[in-house]
């Protein structure tokens, strides 16, 4: 698509004109891999423009810790490379830490809808957030709701009947199993 995405930190989502006075279409994830699964996230939220802004909120590394034998699937410059060029135009980026731990999924909501002003919010079905995992995508969108925000929770994505996910990526990857793996990506792995 070729669109310039901007990338702010989550400590500086105060600033003014963050969203240029739109209102934006969210979804909120690790997105390690940037598999099947989160694309079908990403294009809910690219298919509300230009009404909305499409905007990201992602990590810079996975707050889950990994083994040691694990790491990440893409690198955090190849995952940011994927967001644009999907077309997402913002993307919001946490530096995981134990102040940003502390808080719970209904402040992290209220400070997503006071800096971000989000109208829609796309979530995948098994999406957690805030203190202790305090908060389910079900939980996330009665929140939402309350503070007049659109929410849809995605279906998981399957492949050879169980759900995609980026643990099993890493375990094709790790098995040497790089065709399922593209598969479960939705493109090859480089």
């Amino acid at each position: 698509m070729g669109m310039l995405m901007r990338k702010i930190n989550w400590d500086e989502l105060a600033v003014p004109g963050l969203t240029g006075g739109k209102k934006t279409a969210l979804t909120i994830g690790v997105f390690d891999g940037l598999h099947r699964g989160h694309r079908l996230l990403i294009e809910k939220i690219i298919a509300k423009a230009p009404d909305l802004l499409p905007a990201v909120v992602t990590f810079r590394k996975n707050p889950k810790p990994l083994n040691s034998l694990q790491k990440d699937i893409v690198s955090f410059e190849e995952k940011m490379a994927l967001l644009a060029g999907f077309g997402t135009a913002l993307c919001v980026i946490i530096d995981f830490s134990e102040q940003f731990s502390k808080i719970s999924g209904r402040v992290f909501l209220e400070t997503l809808n006071r800096y971000l002003c989000p109208a829609y919010i796309a979530l995948g079905a098994n999406f957690h957030c805030g203190y202790r995992r305090d908060t389910d995508a079900e939980g996330f969108s009665a929140i939402a709701k309350t503070l007049g925000i659109e929410t849809e929770i995605a279906p998981p994505v399957l492949e050879g009947g169980l759900q995609i996910s980026s643990s099993r990526i890493r375990a094709a990857l790790e098995a040497g199993r790089i065709e399922e793996a593209a598969l479960f990506l939705g493109r090859p792995i480089t």
